[in-house]
């Protein structure tokens, strides 16, 4: 809704709908930290030194913004390849879920823009949920 290029490309080119809830998961990831851990002793990750007790932990939602892996991170592109972001964990941590939701938002956007041809966001004020672990909205002010 912020990006209408994208969306009206997304309207001419439904076929990107799967590309598109990539780049979603992407640039808003709904899971923004992932698990953490204490240090015991001292250490250094990336050029920042943790001393030991120290509470390190890693923020897919950063990431997901890694200049080194996103060339222009802050811009949402629905044709963005590769993009091989982190919103459902990697590894061990890896989302068992991460298949359903993939689904019911390829279905549940297909079928939003397809019913509501017009949706547009009434409003440029977004509230968000204050909550470090999980990101979402609390409300999305839309008109068709």
């Amino acid at each position: 809704m912020r990006n209408p290029d994208q969306l009206s490309l997304l309207k001419r080119q439904p076929e990107l709908l799967p590309s598109a809830i990539e780049e979603m998961l992407r640039f808003e990831s709904p899971v923004q930290r992932g698990t953490f851990r204490v240090t015991t002793a001292g250490i250094e990750i990336g050029g920042m030194s943790f001393g030991p007790h120290e509470q390190v932990s890693a923020v897919l939602g950063a990431a997901n913004r890694d200049p080194d892996q996103f060339p222009d991170p802050d811009r949402f592109d629905i044709t963005r390849t590769p993009n091989r972001h982190l919103a459902f964990g990697l590894g061990i941590h890896f989302c068992l879920g991460s298949a359903l939701a993939r689904t019911e938002a390829r279905i549940g956007f297909g079928r939003l823009f397809e019913r509501l041809p017009d949706l547009r966001q009434s409003s440029d004020t977004l509230e968000w949920n204050q909550n470090t672990l999980m990101r979402g909205l609390r409300t999305l002010p839309l008109s068709f």
